[in-house]
């Protein structure tokens, strides 16, 4: 498994110029190996301008990018290796499809990276397996899908290339219920197979608290705070301050547990909610 490591990263865009704006400022990070971590911040706070430095489309102004502790720009020549180790997944990527078929879409990353016709194979069906899209799909234009089927193929485009570490830029925006749950059950399932590193770019707290093992909160261009998702969501004033909020389901145990209620304050899913809501009822009954 591998990780990101960023040192003391600064972006400025139209440096030296009347228009120049500081997109980070001094951040120092870890993405740890063999987890799904969640990116949250305010619109602005800086998270795409990070995820871009990490996947090496972008250079810092200033500070260093590690890759398992080696800098991605220590050979620039080398960095299109970079994006390979690195997927990185932008938000609405069904706007990026353009091949005539499914199957050459998702095969397009692959093939680029000159792999035989048989892992190219595997790999397409391995994707395919992971965003649950049903394979009769393969042959038809990416252009006829459903928005949804569209999402998943452009994910599937990303995790054919079997990258060490996983970015995705909001994969869920858009898509009801049951898309998401495909979305990030797929993404999930890939990361715990592989033993891979995934990020997570969300404004969906609901989502980070089901799938993402540790956040990191980015403010303003620098990083806030981080922790497990447990620790984060504990500190609701916090979040608050800078524009972000914990789960709904969190506030309605908040308001039980203030009336009254004997209610852990460690409920950021739905689920738990109702197991801990059923087991408080039984109680009571008896």
């Amino acid at each position: 498994m591998s990780s990101i490591e960023l040192q003391n990263i600064n972006y400025i865009y139209s440096a030296g110029t009347p228009f120049e704006k500081a997109a980070l400022t001094d951040v120092s990070v870890t993405f740890g190996g063999g987890v799904i971590t969640g990116l949250i911040g305010h619109t602005g706070s800086g998270k795409s301008t990070l995820v871009q430095l990490m996947n090496g489309l972008m250079k810092p102004t200033s500070g260093t990018v590690l890759l398992d502790g080696k800098d991605i720009w220590a050979e620039p020549k080398k960095i299109r290796d970079v994006r390979f180790r690195v997927g990185l997944c932008f938000q609405y990527p069904e706007y990026q499809l353009f091949e005539e078929s499914v199957m050459l879409d998702i095969a397009y990353g692959p093939k680029n990276m000159g792999l035989s016709d048989a892992e190219v194979k595997r790999r397409v069906a391995d994707a395919v397996r992971f965003v649950g899209l049903d394979p009769s799909l393969m042959q038809k234009s990416p252009f006829d899908l459903s928005g949804g089927q569209k999402r998943r193929v452009a994910i599937a485009g990303i995790i054919a290339m079997e990258p060490e570490v996983l970015i995705l830029d909001e994969p869920a925006a858009g898509l009801d219920p049951v898309g998401r749950e495909e979305i990030f059950g797929g993404v999930r399932a890939f990361q715990r197979e592989r033993n891979s590193t995934v990020i997570i770019v969300s404004h969906s707290m609901e989502d980070m608290a089901r799938y993402s093992d540790e956040l990191v909160v980015m403010d303003h261009g620098r990083v806030h705070m981080t922790g497990r998702t447990s620790e984060i969501f504990r500190r609701s004033g916090e979040l608050t301050k800078v524009g972000l909020d914990v789960p709904q389901i969190t506030r309605l145990m908040n308001i039980l547990r203030n009336a009254g209620a004997e209610i852990p304050d460690d409920i950021f899913t739905v689920d738990r909610a109702a197991e801990e809501l059923t087991k408080l009822l039984a109680e009571r009954k008896g």
